[in-house]
């Protein structure tokens, strides 16, 4: 299991928010190949890689047909992109065996410290066998952690049903699974080109939550505003009482925003106002701000107050040009769920307990394929996969944690294929 992670990992995959092709980088097929090659010799059948980075497979239920009729088909999902938010090109992975809970300089940048102090999880990983990269780069946990987990359940899985087959003996319940990597997911495109039809599952998961025994039902309403801002240049001698500079105005609009609602003063189900990126020149500027919530009032709101603060820069600058857009990335899942199939959630936490466990129903700051696909008519709920630190340098997992989330998500199989019958 480590070894399938490590070699993934290595495989430089970052999406590109910038550019507007799907997959948005072409490298990100580098590895969909490698999958797709992967479920051929395992003997998956319907494997595809589309054209537009999608790679399916489906593993018919063993059962007989009628038996196998009255399951749904379940989908398991993750996403082959990693975040552009830190280096991804050249990881390097390493494995410190049996964690002591002490702070470790990572070999390729000391200054790179993974340390209780910062991060307590690590102390609940003590013994475990820690993955991290060489502190150059980011991990690529999130989510070839993913990936990892669900081909090696496949080729568990195919497996052991031959070896069944060759004892003569019934094969264990379970459903259809149809198998979907995606591209883009980091850029909030992951499913914009999905074909659902031809992804064929009635429910799923998508493996890319984070630490262990966690399912997240819930996740943020998610928009983001581009506010442009068209100022009047001017060459600065002769600037007085005409020159509006955009980049000044933007900084303005940034400031007005409310900083106790940021994301790094917020926590739990409290929304933000997230200004991600600002780029101008005197006479053109532009902010991207990230708007989360969890519920529709809450969104409201903070759209509110971006217009707001816009309108204020309109009233103290009418010489200059503000105009606020805003597109909506994806809405909370929990309601999607509810309303098609509330089995997924219920269905998760009996196949938690069957393995001794009650899972943390935690609403997620941030969003999956899982909420999109919701929207869309699957409900996806989304299940740990051990990481931390998503997203930079300090990203880390262990192996014990990625077995854990192979065992849960057997175990979540095999519940569905005993107790999905419709």
């Amino acid at each position: 299991m480590a070894a399938r992670f490590c070699r993934y990992v290595r495989v430089d995959t970052q999406s590109d928010p910038a550019s507007d092709t799907q997959p948005s980088t072409a490298r990100q097929l580098d590895l969909s190949h490698v999958l797709a090659d992967q479920l051929h010799a395992l003997g998956a059948e319907r494997v595809e890689l589309d054209e537009h980075g999608y790679v399916f497979a489906t593993l018919p239920s063993p059962l007989p047909a009628e038996a196998a009729a009255q399951l749904p088909a379940l989908g398991l999902v993750a996403h082959v992109d990693t975040s552009p938010d830190a280096p991804g090109e050249g990881v390097r992975p390493h494995v410190h065996a049996a964690y002591d809970g002490s702070a470790i300089s990572l070999p390729g940048d000391p200054t790179i410290v993974l340390d209780p102090a910062r991060n307590p999880a690590l102390l609940e990983a003590v013994g475990h066998d820690l993955l991290t990269s060489d502190g150059t780069t980011l991990l690529g946990s999130d989510d070839k952690a993913g990936v990892a987990v669900i081909m090696q359940l496949v080729e568990d899985l195919l497996a052991d049903e031959r070896a069944s087959a060759e004892r003569g003996e019934a094969p264990a319940a379970r459903p259809t699974l149809q198998i979907l990597f995606t591209p883009d997911e980091e850029i909030g495109r992951g499913v914009d080109k999905l074909d659902l039809a031809h992804f064929g599952a009635t429910v799923a998961y998508t493996l890319d939550g984070s630490g262990v025994d966690r399912l997240n039902v819930e996740t943020f309403n998610a928009s983001e505003a581009v506010v442009a801002i068209e100022g009047v240049g001017v060459h600065p001698g002769y600037a007085k009482g005409v020159m509006v500079n955009a980049v000044r105005l933007a900084a303005a609009f940034v400031a007005a925003l409310p900083a106790d609602e940021a994301p790094e003063t917020t926590d739990e189900r409290a929304g933000y106002l997230h200004p991600h990126g600002i780029t101008g020149t005197t006479e053109r500027a532009e902010v991207r701000v990230l708007l989360r919530d969890f519920d529709d009032a809450g969104m409201a709101r903070r759209r509110a107050l971006v217009e707001e603060a816009a309108a204020a820069l309109r009233a103290a600058h009418p010489t200059a040009r503000v105009t606020v857009t805003v597109r909506e990335t994806y809405r909370n899942m929990l309601r999607y769920i509810e309303e098609k199939d509330r089995r997924v959630i219920d269905l998760a936490v009996e196949a938690a307990r069957a393995m001794g466990f009650e899972p943390e129903l935690e609403p997620v700051r941030g969003g999956t394929d899982g909420a999109r696909l919701s929207e869309r008519g699957i409900p996806t709920p989304n299940v740990f996969t051990g990481g931390h630190d998503f997203h930079s340098r300090f990203e880390w997992n262990t192996v014990q944690n990625l077995e854990r989330t192979l065992a849960y998500t057997r175990t979540l199989v095999r519940t569905w294929g005993e107790r999905g019958s419709a």
